[in-house]
């Protein structure tokens, strides 16, 4: 197969807002009728925004604030864009011919695997030998074409769990969150402004000085982990950008047995399917990076950054003042930070669009997406709103374990009532969080509306209480004990820590 320079081609399905599918090379994408992304998976649509972002990132990042709101009001100019992509040009390079495009540098001459096991959702080598592939079975895709080989190796490389021995987590490790800021929902603006709002400006540290292995891991040998030297790659051995490029897994696609046929993914025809590919363990073991597009928690026994997970259920109302602003335990991702500071317009609007998979090890259990809101008073320094929103969400964690205990207490309790608590309660909540911020400066109606949560929560579980104690249509009587666990429920109810603080707000 030709060497395919990703640059030059056009290989990137876009969606325009006349509803035309067409491909794009990355150079194409300040094109104002383009609106979105038209990848037919979920992930491939995500790890697409991340490599665009990264190609922007790393080629065409602005120099301050400035800079970049320029940029936002007048748009990139193409001979510009052209110039900075003409940098990367070698890195970009996609087939046989290495260095390749998230490929091993050097020949791996091992076994030859399935090339759906580019795919986390494939079943992993122990589910093969145990014959447990029962939902995903084995050789479900048996052969995809070029673009869908890009993008595959991307997301997996992006995302990668643990994989076995030596199989080295994605940078973020296995399964991270990423965070993109977004316009408002269903509004019109074109794919380059999605792009460039996920764009920081980089001081002369985070600027590549060569574009060489230091941010593109596949110019070189790897830097490999095999024990009992178990190498790692710091954040002070390589250039910022290289959080986008990542590559801990070592993978060499075999281009030399290509067939023709349709893609097993996209369905689209090609002359150069491919069917294979090789892998080897101890590839690079990345160690403390902190990477622009997630959130991270800090370690309570190490201090080092962890970016945050997928979990079961995803993520709800629970987890987003964390992904918005900064506390004691969880930094949003930079990109995040970097619009708090922006002079934006004040009547736009913007969402936090969460994605990635939820891992079980190896095992991928689930993709999730979700939309959160940002709102801009959570960068003012002198506003207490974002502590009053911390104070009714610790109130709404304290609750629900006395909900359980209730439940427990009558042999009620289900494994979906965390998941319908958060869920049940999230709509509400925003509600509250909005006519919050539309009191900031009332002292009076914030409380009122602190108060006015705790009583939203009470209404919760005494009804969810009451459904699963009293609503048997077979039973006659009502127990005794039903009841007194309600009363205790009440009681506990109102002898949270939290119940006092919201009270102590109330205005002299």
């Amino acid at each position: 197969m030709p060497t395919l320079s990703l640059l030059d081609h056009e290989w990137i399905p876009v969606r325009h807002f006349n509803g035309q599918i067409s491909k794009i090379k990355p150079s194409q994408l300040i094109d104002e009728t383009i609106f979105d992304l038209a990848y037919f998976r979920p992930d491939f649509q995500g790890a697409a925004y991340q490599f665009l972002i990264g190609l922007l990132q790393t080629a065409c990042y602005p120099k301050n604030n400035d800079e970049w709101l320029d940029y936002w009001d007048e748009g990139i100019p193409q001979s510009q864009l052209d110039k900075a992509f003409e940098q990367i040009k070698p890195a970009m390079q996609f087939g046989a011919t290495k260095p390749a495009f998230m490929q091993d540098f050097t020949p791996l001459n091992g076994n030859k695997v399935p090339i759906s096991g580019l795919l986390v959702e494939a079943p992993g080598e122990n589910a093969l030998k145990r014959n447990t592939d029962h939902f995903i079975k084995r050789d479900f895709v048996k052969a995809i074409c070029p673009h869908c080989a890009v993008m595959a190796l991307f997301t997996l490389q992006t995302n990668a769990p643990a994989g076995g021995q030596g199989h080295r987590v994605s940078l973020r490790g296995g399964g991270p969150i990423t965070t993109l800021i977004m316009p408002e929902l269903n509004s019109p603006t074109p794919l380059w402004k999605k792009l460039w709002l996920n764009v920081v400006p980089l001081n002369d540290d985070e600027k590549p000085q060569r574009y060489d292995e230091t941010v593109f891991p596949w110019l070189n040998k790897t830097i490999t982990s095999e024990p009992p030297k178990n190498l790692s790659v710091y954040p002070e051995q390589a250039n910022f950008c290289q959080a986008f490029w990542g590559m801990p897994r070592r993978i060499e696609l075999d281009f030399d047995n290509i067939t023709q046929g349709n893609c097993d993914l996209c369905g689209e025809e090609s002359s150069e399917l491919i069917s294979h590919y090789q892998t080897k363990n101890y590839g690079v073991q990345y160690q403390n990076w902190r990477h622009p597009l997630s959130p991270y928690r800090t370690d309570s026994k190490t201090g080092a950054p962890i970016a945050i997970k997928g979990q079961p259920g995803g993520l709800i109302y629970r987890d987003w003042l964390g992904m918005v602003t900064t506390n004691d335990d969880n930094q949003p991702a930079q990109v995040v930070n970097a619009h708090d500071y922006r002079d934006l317009e004040s009547t736009e609007e913007y969402h936090l669009w969460c994605f990635g998979y939820d891992f079980e090890n190896m095992k991928a259990r689930c993709w999730y997406e979700h939309n959160f809101p940002v709102y801009p008073i959570f960068a003012d320094p002198d506003s207490d709103i974002k502590e009053l929103i911390a104070l009714a969400l610790e109130f709404s964690k304290d609750t629900l374990p006395i909900l359980r205990k209730a439940l427990a207490s009558i042999n009620k309790q289900s494994s979906s009532v965390d998941i319908a608590y958060w869920k049940e309660t999230e709509i509400p909540f925003y509600e509250f969080v909005k006519q919050l911020i539309d009191e900031k400066d009332n002292p009076n109606g914030r409380f009122h509306l602190l108060l006015g949560w705790t009583n939203t929560l009470l209404k919760y579980i005494t009804q969810i209480y009451d459904k699963a104690a009293f609503s048997d249509p077979d039973q006659q009587m009502i127990n005794s004990e039903k009841i007194s666990t309600r009363e205790k429920l009440l009681k506990d109810f109102n002898k949270l820590k939290n119940i006092k603080k919201i009270k102590n707000n109330k205005p002299s």
